[in-house]
């Protein structure tokens, strides 16, 4: 085997081994993307799903499944009632 093959073949597997840790997706994959609600009829709401910070997303979420049409919105964590939607769940689940 020549010199020449031999510093490909290496160049080969230290390139391979560095893209490997580079990481797949740069963005986070939220599933509220920007436009948040700040508030929700309480009669409307069938379902409420929190989603708390991973690695693949670094935001807290509050999903609301709509009774009518089952459509769903993202509540902003950060409004009066999505402060008091996470601070009763969280009370019911202690």
């Amino acid at each position: 085997m020549s010199l020449k093959v031999l510093a490909i073949l290496l160049a080969i597997v230290l390139s391979s081994a560095a893209v490997h840790g580079f990481l797949m997706f740069r963005g986070s994959r939220c599933l509220c993307r920007s436009s948040r609600v700040e508030s929700v009829n309480p009669e409307n709401i069938k379902k409420v799903s929190i989603i708390f910070p991973s690695g693949s997303c670094d935001k807290k979420e509050i999903i609301v499944t709509l009774k009518r049409g089952m459509a769903q919105m993202c509540l902003n964590p950060e409004s009066k009632q999505g402060k008091l939607i996470l601070k009763r769940i969280i009370k019911k689940n202690s």
